[in-house]
Order: structure tokens, then C-alpha cells, then sequence
């Protein structure tokens, strides 16, 4: 009986150690402020907002000319807050995070009728981005199939994904977003 509970218990340590060991990519639910809900099992590195260009009502991934908020942990990466159970305010720094940009002052004013693009690096973990629409109602998490960044640095241009051809942003922001609508 004895040698049956010692497999047992060490059947359950390896399922323990197997368990602890994997990673959960992280995951963003959006909520009124806008607020980020995060899940994971990762350590958030830094969290970014961009904004449309001028004359633009989408904003384009990784466009760094169009950074509207973004922190990162005060200290180096590997004391980042684990994002499980993290929200984030737009605007509102967390505990242990520094405000990267703006440099000073608050976060700059999102537009209603704009789309905005959140990303995130974590560590030990897949970080997540994504696109949130800021309606009349608050914000609402969409997909925007098809556009993406001509680039990671320097100059990025809105472009159809895998191509060099611009995008082309919906003439019906309403309905695009009510067809591009991520469930809950």
C-alpha cells in the first residue's frame, strides 16, 4: 500500500512540475476607461497605445510616430509584474512601471470614432496586441483583418498584410466595427 501512494504522490509532483512549467500566452479583455484586463503567465515588459495618423481613422501597428502612452517596469524587465489578474487604466501608471511616453504630462486624449492598437511584451509568455474602437459607449475590441505595418522601425505605412499595397481604411467606420466586433 505504501509503494501505491509513493507513485501516486510522485505521479502528482510531475503533473505539479509539468503544470508550473508551461506558459499561458497572454490574453487582454477591454472594459470601459479603456481598462486591459490581462491574463497570462507572463511579466508584463511594456505596454504601448498608438493612435491613428492624421487623416487616418486606424492606427497602423508599431508605428512609432504614432505612440500615444506607453510603460514599462521602473526597475529592469525580469521585476515586471506578472499579468495575471493585472488591469491597466489608459493613463493610469501601475505600481513599479515609469511612464516611457509621453515623457512628461499625461497620456494623450483618445478620439471617439478613432481605432487604437494596444500592444504588449511579456516575459515568459507570448505577449498580445490587438485593436480597440472607441465608440459613443466606451471602447470596443475589434480585429482589422488585413492591415498591417510596412515595417518594424523607421517610416511604417499602413499595408495590405503580405503585400507593399496600401490599405485602405472602410468608408462605414460603424459598421466595419460591428462586423469586426471580437466576442467575449
Amino acid at each position: 500500500m505504501n509503494l501505491r501512494i509513493t507513485v501516486w504522490l510522485l505521479v502528482g509532483e510531475l503533473c505539479l512540475l509539468v503544470l508550473l512549467g508551461c506558459e499561458v500566452a497572454t490574453s487582454v479583455r477591454i472594459t470601459d476607461g479603456p481598462s486591459f484586463a490581462f491574463d497570462g503567465s507572463g511579466r508584463l515588459v511594456f505596454f504601448r497605445i498608438y493612435g491613428p495618423r492624421p487623416g487616418r481613422k486606424i492606427a497602423t501597428p508599431v508605428d512609432v510616430k504614432s505612440l500615444m502612452w506607453s510603460i514599462e517596469p521602473t526597475s529592469d524587465f525580469t521585476s515586471a509584474a506578472f499579468v495575471a489578474g493585472m488591469t491597466i487604466v489608459y493613463g493610469k501608471v501601475p505600481r513599479d512601471y515609469t511612464q516611457k511616453f509621453p515623457a512628461s504630462g499625461s497620456a494623450l486624449p483618445l478620439t471617439i470614432g478613432q481605432v487604437y492598437v494596444f500592444d504588449t511584451e511579456t516575459s515568459g509568455a507570448p505577449g498580445v496586441n490587438g485593436f480597440f474602437y472607441m465608440g459613443q459607449n466606451g471602447p470596443i475590441q475589434i480585429n482589422v483583418p488585413g492591415l498591417c505595418g510596412s515595417a518594424f522601425v523607421g517610416d511604417v505605412k499602413p499595408v495590405k498584410c503580405g503585400t507593399s499595397e496600401p490599405y485602405v481604411e472602410p468608408k462605414d467606420m460603424e459598421k466595419f466595427v460591428q462586423e469586426n466586433r471580437v466576442q467575449k
